[in-house]
């Protein structure tokens, strides 16, 4: 018998022209996964980063925990005064969007640079 291993997830945080860009890599799919995305979201909210891009660049999988995660993300971000945007989704995590018709509620970009813009714009 084999161990499986958890699938992984893993965020790192960059600052593109005064925004904060959360990377997300790996697979989400559960909340534990999520606690330290949720953990530096509200640092940044703290610290008056009221818009943040989400980089999906590198995310393979997400699943129906996944989106509740980012809605989350995304009702923390207006209730502040600002937004979540997302970057970078690959064809895989797009078609979650357009099925469950989030596509309609987030501001999905093609890369972060496009998202920086519209943040700025």
């Amino acid at each position: 018998m084999t161990v499986t291993e958890r699938p992984t997830f893993d965020l790192s945080i960059t600052d593109q022209q005064g925004t904060k860009v959360f990377h997300l890599k790996g697979r989400l799919m559960d909340q534990q996964q999520a606690d330290r995305l949720m953990t530096a979201l509200d640092e940044e909210l703290n610290a008056g980063h009221t818009s943040v891009i989400l980089d999906m660049g590198e995310l393979q999988y997400m699943n129906s925990t996944g989106l509740n995660i980012l809605i989350n993300v995304l009702t923390r971000t207006r209730n502040a005064g600002g937004d979540a945007l997302i970057a970078s989704v690959s064809v895989a995590v797009r078609q979650l969007f357009v099925v469950t018709k989030l596509d309609s509620v987030f501001i999905i970009t093609g890369t972060v640079e496009e998202a920086v813009a519209k943040l700025k714009g």
